[in-house]
């Protein structure tokens, strides 16, 4: 009984909707048709009207619940005389003038009792109340818009993070990669060009002195470890009371082994040739950690020769 009597008022209104609807729709189409291909008349009509109905449905709904409706009033009070026009050229197309004025009427009473039923049903409200339901849902339009933004930033922060990493990680991979190569690389030229000694006999550092004495021609000149007195001094020579001696007797010593490593040398039978006896102090200077050059090395072997007369070994 209730659903009757909640349906009872739009009964009028909807069945005048309805023939004004087919009745625009057969005008329109009829219209369209003269110039165009009937089934893209007849849609163009259909649209027209779903349309017009669609705003009447948007203006019910916002006036039941008190809410502003001008949009869907503006397009319903277009299309109102649009529609009025075209049924009435259509009638008078046709040559039927009663036909015309009724189906002009139709649409306008259709509004008129539709706009009747809206106003009995609708919620009636203040102004002031009225105020208050637009700012309440301002407010949460407002809401709503700012946690999409913050949806919206953290998934931007996410990819952006994502996109971070991914960098990093390409380019932790590419160096892996370079090293690799610039190592096959390195590993390649070593099996080419194989060092002359085996990498463990050569020295791990080489010092600016000793890299002068080997340009030179000599050897290294550490200091010798000669045995010392109680007071730090070797023999009648002064010692300086740490162990080692002064400059210029580790010099004299120097000297002086180089001297009695040459004497040894060449005391052969027969003796060496100056050739075999520069390799054979060089090899034992560095045995000894002696120093000297190639010059000292051949004053030697020419004093020993003349000492051991004209029968000492050849050049």
């Amino acid at each position: 009984m209730n659903i009757v009597k909640k349906a009872a008022p739009w009964a009028l209104p909807a069945a005048l909707t309805a023939i004004a609807v087919s009745w625009a729709i057969a005008a329109i189409g009829g219209i369209l048709a003269l110039q165009a291909a009937p089934p893209f008349a007849y849609s163009v009509a259909v649209l027209y009207d779903a349309v017009w109905l669609y705003a009447l449905a948007q203006e019910t709904a916002h006036r039941r619940q008190g809410s502003s409706a001008r949009l869907p009033k503006a397009i319903g009070w277009m299309f109102l005389p649009l529609t009025v026009a075209v049924l009435a050229v259509r009638g008078l197309l046709a040559g039927d003038v009663l036909a015309a004025v009724v189906g002009a009427l139709i649409p306008v009473l259709a509004k008129v009792t539709l706009m009747m039923a809206i106003d009995r049903e609708r919620t009636r409200i203040s102004d002031r109340a009225q105020a208050a339901i637009d700012r309440t849902r301002a407010a949460t339009r407002d809401r709503i818009a700012v946690s999409r933004a913050v949806a919206a930033a953290r998934a931007d922060e996410t990819t952006a993070a994502a996109d971070i990493v991914k960098a990093a990680r390409e380019a932790e991979a590419k160096a892996v990669t370079v090293t690799h190569d610039a190592y096959e690389r390195y590993t390649d030229v070593i099996d080419q060009h194989p060092l002359p000694e085996p990498v463990g006999e050569l020295a791990g550092l080489v010092s600016d002195r000793d890299l002068e004495a080997l340009l030179s021609g000599g050897v290294p000149e550490p200091v010798p470890a000669l045995g010392t007195g109680g007071d730090g001094s070797s023999g009648d020579r002064p010692g300086t009371g740490d162990g080692t001696l002064p400059l210029e007797s580790t010099k004299e010593a120097n000297s002086r082994a180089v001297a009695l490593l040459a004497a040894q040398l060449y005391a052969t039978d027969p003796p060496p040739s100056k050739r075999k006896f520069r390799a054979a102090m060089r090899a034992e200077m560095n045995v000894r950690g002696l120093t000297g050059s190639w010059d000292t090395i051949d004053a030697l072997y020419d004093r020993e020769k003349v000492l051991t007369g004209p029968d000492g070994g050849d050049q």
